[in-house]
């Protein structure tokens, strides 16, 4: 039996991207893990504002939070073969000549930490490479998050001792809605013990849209729309839906 570590270190957080769109979340075969890394780096700041008025208690500023940024780094060594020399040339040649996203040096990343999972779309701002003379080569890169259909999203860490999911279910089965409405759709996996996390998408998105994260479906125009929710951890897990809207 393996002992669970009480503390984690920063060689057990995963850095993945995945080049891609800011429209569409990447599947689990699409992203790539970001090799030989040394240090990893993440923060989020608010901006904040001053909204304090005459009704102030105990002469108090009153601030609210308005944005918020979220910077990512990381620095490694630049490895020669292997997997992850092959993801590091991508990754570089992207950044340096982002033909595939319109001139924009943007992708998708994704730090695994072992609580907790955030993804965001982001902007590479900094991207260099060192090579002193009786040393290793290394890289380091910055990068901040920036719009997208699907904004920061923070999930639970999908535990590896868990059990490997085995199905979904989606309730309800069928759902009859009018345009305009909005519901919740909810997904199970099993085993309950399985990694809960589900990806959500509409094969009819102009008549019934879903959020890919929470499963919330907005009836657009009458016809029938089938909704498919795949587990984040095995997208050949799934279930589906059908929602027909009425006009």
């Amino acid at each position: 039996m393996a002992c669970k570590k009480l503390k984690f270190t920063g060689k057990d957080v995963i850095v993945r991207y995945a080049i891609g769109c800011p429209d569409q979340l990447p599947t689990e075969t699409e992203w790539k893990r970001m090799m030989a890394l040394r240090s990893r780096g993440l923060e989020i700041t608010w901006d904040a504002a001053d909204a304090t008025d005459g009704d102030s208690v105990g002469a108090l500023r009153e601030n609210i939070a308005t944005f918020q940024s979220l910077s990512i780094s990381g620095n490694g060594t630049v490895k020669a073969s292997g997997a992850g020399a092959a993801n590091h040339r991508e990754f570089t040649k992207h950044i340096f000549k982002p033909e595939a996203t319109g001139g924009q040096p943007v992708l998708w990343l994704q730090y695994i930490y072992p609580d907790l999972t955030f993804t965001a779309f982001c902007m590479v701002t900094t991207l260099s490479r060192t090579g002193e003379y009786d040393d290793v080569v290394t890289y380091a890169f910055e990068a901040s998050a920036t719009a997208s259909d699907f904004g920061l999203i923070v999930e639970d860490t999908p535990d590896p001792n868990a059990a490997d999911p085995a199905s979904v279910q989606v309730v309800p089965a069928t759902l009859t809605m009018d345009v305009g409405q909005t519901y919740d759709f909810e997904g199970v996996v099993l085993p309950v013990d399985a990694p809960q996390t589900l990806r959500w998408t509409s094969a009819s998105p102009a008549i019934a849209s879903v959020d890919s994260i929470s499963g919330v479906v907005t009836a657009l125009a009458a016809g029938e729309a089938i909704i498919t929710a795949a587990s984040s951890v095995d997208p050949l897990i799934k279930s589906t839906a059908t929602v027909t809207v009425e006009a």
